[in-house]
């Protein structure tokens, strides 16, 4: 299957400018997701003290090998490395091969010696500490005395970690605020220098990401979870919108009206709690080394925050917007998508289904006013805090605020980039009529509603797709479809004022053309309990869209 809606997945990606997907049948299915990922588990010390977490490592390994994922036996997975020179090989130091997807570890108490020998080597590397060290070299200079997995890692950015840890009563408790459990998640995600964590205790476990999810399942539900969370997590990790894939240039914020009504947005959504301030990560990581990196990983990002504001703005066409089908074939193919033509005056137009009909649309310049990675979004200052994400022919362009530098300033586009141009371009081709007039605003939070509070004309969609982490294509082409599926098929109540796109364990995508309208319900959502942060409301909106919680 290379079809998630009417136009197959292969120009779905180029046209919006996405890192192409690997070969995969279906790139949204968890069970082929499953047959493409590799793990490992590191050996679990034989005096390890916590027999449940030692039990549902057992665990666990079994349930990824039911549903298909290869697990690679430890000296297999790993190579005998010499970066630490005799160290190396008196402690017999080896390093896990790039083609592993994941390793599964247990959390590791350091000892007395240990410590002192990691305090000798983070001053080693604060003295010798300098710009542009790679995530490896950092490591050989401060990680020699460390015993966290990430130092074992041969590329960190093709294996992720994956940490088991003592769950806390307090994260399971579901009385516990949303800020409280991502507090301990975050401490975890820091201490063990993982990109996951798995927190387990006698009656359940819990899953935690830098998406800051706070999901809960009990032992019952481990294939579940497995299929539908785990995998798809380690198969699509988290990954940021890399610069060089932008041409980069500035605009004036003062010139764009969508600017200053993107600032106002922010400011409107304040009180409804939605959107908390973000973090540094210079207040959370004590280490130097370590925040070093994270930074490197980030590409150059000094902190997360929880969401986004964005703006997209009306399409941008030359000449018709929509034309007949004898005018389209007589366009030039446009290589490598057979349903894409390009005209003379080089407008590429391409063929659409929707709502029964077929359609000749013209594929238009797109952009997008959205907070930059890392900032207050109920605060946000034009100058500094708002770039401009854009798609022309399949060419990605990032405009930042006039005079800002982007080797000095944390000016980076948002995490959840391609999930944004996969709403403004899908919005474009099958609801244009949605966007064409004022543009559609698109508010990003790490919770969910209630089913009971959606109203007639407010649609939801995805809450029963896989869990896939911002950042990446698959979580991208998701929203796609979720936008097709609502334009070829709408909603019987009446027009559609909201469409909530439901991204689980990372929150949902509040989707509409009436700004007012918008902040209005999801300040009465708030007051009244029926929206906020935390995965409280999830299960119940899976439930609805017909699947079981995991």
């Amino acid at each position: 299957m290379n079809r998630i809606a009417d136009v197959d997945l292969k120009t779905i990606v180029s046209l919006t400018g996405m890192p192409r997907l690997r070969n995969v049948a279906n790139p949204t299915d968890p069970r082929a997701m499953a047959s493409n990922v590799r793990v490992a588990f590191r050996p679990v010390p034989p005096r390890y003290g916590n027999g449940r977490i030692r039990e549902f490592s057992g665990e666990l390994k079994a349930s990824l090998l039911r549903i298909g994922v290869t697990v690679v036996p430890w000296e297999e997975a790993t190579v005998q490395d010499g970066a630490f020179g005799i160290l190396s090989r008196v402690f017999n130091i080896r390093r896990v091969k790039r083609d592993i997807n994941a390793v599964v570890d247990v959390k590791r108490e350091p000892s007395i010696l240990r410590r002192a020998l990691s305090a000798i080597a983070e001053a080693v590397y604060l003295y010798v500490r300098k710009p542009g060290r790679s995530v490896m070299e950092i490591l050989k200079i401060s990680g020699w005395a460390d015993d966290f997995t990430q130092k074992y890692i041969q590329d960190p950015f093709s294996t992720q970690v994956i940490t088991i840890v003592p769950l806390e009563s307090e994260f399971e408790d579901e009385n516990t605020t949303y800020d409280v459990k991502i507090e301990i998640g975050l401490s975890h995600l820091i201490g063990t220098m993982s990109e996951i964590v798995i927190g387990v205790s006698e009656d359940n476990f819990a899953i935690i990401n830098m998406n800051l999810s706070d999901s809960v399942y009990s032992h019952g539900q481990l294939d579940g979870f497995v299929l539908n969370s785990l995998v798809p997590k380690i198969y699509a990790p988290i990954k940021p919108p890399i610069l060089s894939r932008f041409k980069i240039s500035e605009y004036n914020p003062a010139e764009n009206e969508n600017t200053g009504a993107l600032a106002s947005l922010g400011k409107m959504v304040r009180p409804t709690g939605l959107f908390p301030e973000g973090y540094k990560f210079s207040e959370r990581i004590s280490r130097v080394s370590h925040r070093d990196v994270l930074s490197n990983i980030l590409d150059g990002r000094t902190g997360v925050s929880y969401g986004f504001i964005a703006i997209v703005e009306p399409p941008e066409y030359k000449g018709e917007r929509d034309i007949t089908e004898a005018e389209w074939n007589a366009f030039a193919p446009v290589r490598g998508m057979s349903d894409v033509r390009e005209s003379s005056l080089g407008r590429w137009y391409i063929r659409v289904n929707v709502g029964g009909r077929e359609i000749f649309r013209q594929i238009p310049d797109l952009w997008t006013v959205t907070s930059r990675s890392g900032c207050d979004k109920t605060n946000l200052d034009p100058m500094t805090d708002i770039v401009r994400i854009g798609i022309i022919n399949g060419q990605l362009h990032l405009q930042i605020p006039a005079g800002m530098d982007l080797s000095r300033r944390d000016i980076r586009p948002s995490f959840d980039t391609f999930v944004i141009l996969a709403q403004a371009f899908s919005f474009a081709l099958y609801m244009p009529e949605v966007v064409e007039k004022d543009g559609i605003s698109i508010l990003h939070f790490h919770g969910y509603p209630s089913p009971e509070w959606f109203r007639a004309g407010e649609v939801c969609e995805g809450a029963d797709n896989p869990s896939l982490p911002c950042g990446t294509v698959e979580a991208a082409l998701l929203n796609y479809a979720a936008v097709y599926k609502v334009a070829d098929s709408p909603p019987a109540d009446g027009d559609m004022k909201i469409l909530c796109l439901v991204e689980s364990d990372h929150g949902v995508n509040i989707v509409g053309a009436d700004r007012g309208y918008m902040v209005d319900r999801l300040k009465n959502g708030a007051e009244r309990g029926s929206i906020m942060l935390g995965g409280k409301y999830l299960s119940m909106l899976k439930q609805q869209a017909g699947r079981p919680a995991a």
